[in-house]
């Protein structure tokens, strides 16, 4: 099955951040972390273009539209918290500090 895509409804990062109302560095941090809208990679290596599909992002939008503050938290909440490898700088260990580290700045 062939599925027709209009050239019209993709959108560089930029124009991407520019509907969300973000910088466009926010949305790439984003996509990093796996919390932007989803997106498409057009080629096989890491300097490939991406793109956004117009609808796509709408949907995303729409998927984060709450009544209140409360269902909003809820919401919140209620998700995983996904952090990157290496996000966390700094002498921890599965969520504890290692305080056993030899070296740095203090010795």
């Amino acid at each position: 099955m062939t599925h027709t895509i209009d050239l019209n409804d993709l959108l560089t990062n930029e124009d991407a951040a520019r509907l969300l109302g973000i910088k466009p560095t926010t949305l790439e941090m984003w996509r990093y972390l796996g919390k932007g809208p989803p997106f498409l990679k057009l080629g096989d290596v890491p300097q490939s273009p991406v793109r956004y599909l117009r609808s796509a992002v709408m949907a995303w939008l729409a998927e984060r539209s709450y009544r209140n503050t409360s269902e909003a938290t809820a919401a919140m909440r209620a998700a995983p918290v996904k952090v990157a490898p290496g996000a966390i700088p700094g002498p921890w260990t599965n969520g504890k500090r290692n305080v056993n580290q030899s070296g740095g700045a203090s010795e």
